[in-house]
C-alpha cells in the first residue's frame, strides 16, 4: 500500500489521501463560453476533481461575474470536487490579478459552498494564510498552501523545508511543483515528498516534477506520498501534464486494487 496521510480529506465523496491518488483536470478557458464548454465536457472525462484556474479569466477582476461563473461551473459538473485557484503571476499564473479580486472571489465561493478547496501561495506569508484559514472556519472548504518553481528544482533539503513551512503555516494540504533540469532533480522531488509524508503523517500532499523529464512523477508520485496528480482535459495548465485517459490507465496498473 502506498504511503497515505493519517487524516485524509473527503470532499463530495472523493478522498484526498485515499488508497489511490486523485486525478485532477484543470479548466483554463478565458471566456465564459470557453469555460462552460470545458465544464460541460467534464462528465465525459470523469476526473476525480477539477481545478478552476480563474487567473485565466478575462473577467476575473469583476467579483459578481466571477462568482456567477463559479456557480455555473458547479451546476455543470455536479458533485465533482472543485479546487479554486487564482495563481499568482509570479508563480506561473496566466496574468496579474489583484489581491482584492482574488480574495473577494475566494471568500464568496467558500461562503456559498461552491468549491471544496482554495489554493493560496506560501509567498503570501503566515499572516495572510492565517487570515484565510479564519475565513474558512465556518465552511467545509480546505486550504491548499502551494509553491511553484518553473525555472529549477531546489535541493531536496529546500523542497522538504518548503513543504514543512506550508504545513506549519496551517495548510490542510501542502503543494509543491518544480521544474527539473536533470533526472536527479526528479528523484529529489520524490524523495522530499516521501520524507515529508513520514515526518508529517497527517497532512495530504500534492507534489510534482514538471516538464517532460518530470512526467514520471505524475504517474508514480502516489507511491511516494503525493495524493493528487494533474492531467490534461481540454488544455494543460503546466508543462508535462498527461492526457487524462492515459494517466488513469497508468494509475490502474500501479494501484490495481483501488482502480
Amino acid at each position: 500500500m502506498r504511503p497515505q496521510p493519517e487524516k485524509p480529506i473527503e470532499a463530495r465523496g472523493k478522498v484526498l489521501g485515499g488508497p489511490r491518488p486523485l486525478v485532477c483536470v484543470p479548466l483554463v478557458g478565458k471566456t465564459r463560453g470557453e469555460i462552460l464548454a470545458e465544464a460541460e465536457n467534464i462528465p465525459a472525462i470523469a476526473p476525480d476533481i477539477i481545478e478552476l484556474r480563474v487567473d485565466a479569466w478575462e473577467f476575473v477582476e469583476e467579483t459578481a461575474a466571477s462568482v456567477s461563473m463559479v456557480r455555473d461551473v458547479r451546476n455543470s459538473v455536479g458533485e465533482i470536487p472543485v479546487i479554486l485557484t487564482c495563481r499568482g503571476h509570479w508563480e506561473g499564473g496566466f496574468k496579474k490579478v489583484s489581491d482584492e479580486a482574488k480574495f473577494a472571489l475566494y471568500r464568496e465561493a467558500a461562503a456559498g459552498a461552491l468549491v471544496d478547496f482554495l489554493d493560496v501561495e506560501l509567498a503570501y506569508g503566515d499572516e495572510k494564510i492565517r487570515k484565510t484559514l479564519r475565513m474558512l472556519e465556518q465552511t467545509s472548504v480546505s486550504l491548499i498552501v502551494s509553491f511553484h518553481d518553473f525555472e529549477k528544482t531546489p535541493s531536496k533539503e529546500v523542497l522538504f523545508s518548503t513543504l514543512a513551512a506550508q504545513i506549519r503555516a496551517g495548510a490542510h494540504v501542502a503543494k509543491l511543483a518544480a521544474m527539473p533540469r536533470s533526472e536527479e532533480d526528479v528523484l529529489a522531488l520524490l524523495s522530499a515528498t516521501l520524507m515529508i509524508r513520514r515526518e508529517y503523517p497527517d497532512i495530504p500532499l500534492i507534489t510534482m516534477s514538471m516538464g517532460g523529464i518530470g512526467a514520471v512523477s505524475r504517474v508514480t508520485g502516489g507511491l511516494f506520498g503525493s495524493d493528487l496528480t494533474f492531467a490534461v482535459g481540454s488544455k494543460a495548465s503546466a508543462p508535462g501534464q498527461i492526457p487524462v485517459a492515459a494517466l488513469k490507465q497508468c494509475l490502474s496498473v500501479l494501484h490495481p486494487r483501488e482502480s
